[in-house]
């Protein structure tokens, strides 16, 4: 990376794909599974687009901006302890 190069956190800038569709998950055979195993309602798939060419020696980076990011966690959803379904918050990831 040269000396004037941004870094990662710098510039990345990551959006939801809430239409994305996961055929995976919604199949028959993954539904039974996930009940089988009490998963159900449990386990849930997202996709963020990601504006920049992914670098794999800048991966560090990618992965803080990633959960740094505005965009990411006003709409990352996580399952809390209470089994509610809320969004990743403001968490900052030192």
């Amino acid at each position: 990376m040269s000396a004037g190069e941004p870094r990662c956190g710098e510039r990345c800038a990551f959006r939801a794909l809430p239409q994305k569709a996961f055929p995976g998950l919604e199949s028959r055979d993954t539904r039974d599974r996930l009940l089988k195993w009490s998963m159900q309602g449990r386990i849930a798939a997202q996709a963020f687009s990601f504006d920049q060419p992914f670098k794999p020696y800048l991966k560090d980076e990618f992965v803080m901006a990633f959960f740094n990011d505005q965009n990411v966690n006003s709409s990352l959803k996580l399952l809390s302890v209470s089994g509610q379904w809320t969004t990743l918050g403001k968490l900052r990831i030192k």
